[in-house]
């Protein structure tokens, strides 16, 4: 597996997201449709490959940007790069790459911030030189829980209190809707993706956290929901949807991306009812983990946990750099335009992290 190792530009999706299903440390933000999505952004996507003929044992998605003045480029590869990285050839290999990815691209700096902790071997390696420490993108840590389990074992691994207000949902006659499948533009989803949105941004209101404009979470369902890569819940209470999450597949995990409620949803916890019962069908359709993509502020972290599963923290965001004058370029032009953002943002009375967008 590690003797004769090529590398190459992937441009088939099929066999793209075949390797990323099946990879170490795959996610779904390596998949082709991430990379559709962002090009929506002015990010350009590119699939780098490293391993036999037809037969990638690592990989990685970038997403590149030409930074203005500077005439080089920063790669980003979100939640990458993903492969047998724990083997040092390949590790060794995929850096030999993305330098010669480099010079063909103008790339000054690739910056990674894949899901693998200090003590994997691959996470280890990265916390070294060539690797420098990089600001984050994705959050450092989430929430597995492991759905191979039986039915009874996750609900026993519950808080008591949580498995009490499925039941009081449960009672209280909240009904849990299901939206998955190839339909993209039925006035069915156009209404159901409207009402996800008046539920995400009256939480975001609500929490302070970051929101998308609408056209985005259309555009990501447009990409993922025709190849079977994403599924959308609600809790309906009283003829009306009041709480959402929203899930990205990928191999046999899933990632519930983003979600919300409404005020009216808390007497009855329907909410709770709602997470329990898409981990509950994700789990009856062969999917064995369950990934809740982060834990943000005290309350949101306390909700998550109560479902149990456990912890798991990543080696945070990365950089590898390719040419020390881009490089050095690079670092100054991102630097001096986030200060201008801030600045902008103070005299607009905004917060900045409100601002800010997550690749």
């Amino acid at each position: 597996m590690i003797r004769d190792l090529r590398a190459w530009r992937e441009d088939d999706p099929q066999a793209w997201n075949s390797f990323v299903d099946g990879a170490p440390y795959g996610t779904f933000t390596q998949l082709w449709q991430w990379g559709e999505l962002k090009a929506g952004g002015g990010w350009r996507p590119l699939r780098l490959c490293v391993g036999g003929p037809g037969q990638p044992v690592a990989g990685v998605q970038l997403l590149i940007r030409r930074v203005p003045v500077v005439g080089w480029s920063l790669g980003y590869a979100p939640r990458g790069p993903i492969g047998a990285l724990d083997v040092p050839a390949v590790r060794g290999r995929l850096i030999e790459a993305l330098r010669e990815l480099g010079r063909e691209e103008r790339l000054a700096t690739v910056r990674v911030d894949p899901e693998t902790g200090p003590d994997e071997p691959y996470g280890a390696a990265l916390l070294d030189r060539p690797w420098r420490r990089a600001r984050g993108v994705q959050a450092p840590w989430t929430r597995l829980v492991d759905l191979g389990r039986d039915e009874d074992t996750l609900r026993a691994e519950m808080r008591p209190k949580h498995r009490q207000y499925v039941a009081k949902a449960r009672r209280a006659s909240v009904v849990i809707e299901r939206l998955d499948g190839p339909d993209v533009d039925s006035p069915a989803i156009r209404g159901a993706l409207a009402d996800f949105y008046r539920i995400v941004d009256i939480t975001a209101r609500r929490t302070g956290f970051a929101l998308r404009l609408p056209a985005y979470y259309k555009q990501a369902w447009q990409q993922f929901a025709p190849v079977g890569r994403c599924r959308l819940y609600f809790a309906v209470q009283g003829g009306e949807r009041v709480a959402t999450i929203f899930h990205f597949l990928c191999g046999q995990r899933a990632v519930e991306a983003w979600g919300g409620m409404v005020d009216e949803a808390g007497p009855t916890r329907a909410n709770y009812l709602l997470k329990w019962q898409a981990m509950m069908d994700l789990r009856a359709d062969g999917y064995t983990a369950y990934d809740m993509w982060g834990l943000a502020n005290t309350g949101i972290r306390q909700f998550k946990e109560g479902f149990g599963g456990r912890e798991v923290r990543y080696i945070g965001a990365r950089e590898l750099p390719l040419s020390t004058l881009g490089d050095t370029g690079v670092r100054l032009a991102v630097g001096g335009y986030g200060s201008l953002q801030r600045l902008r943002a103070r005299l607009r009375g905004e917060r900045a992290s409100e601002r800010e967008e997550t690749v």
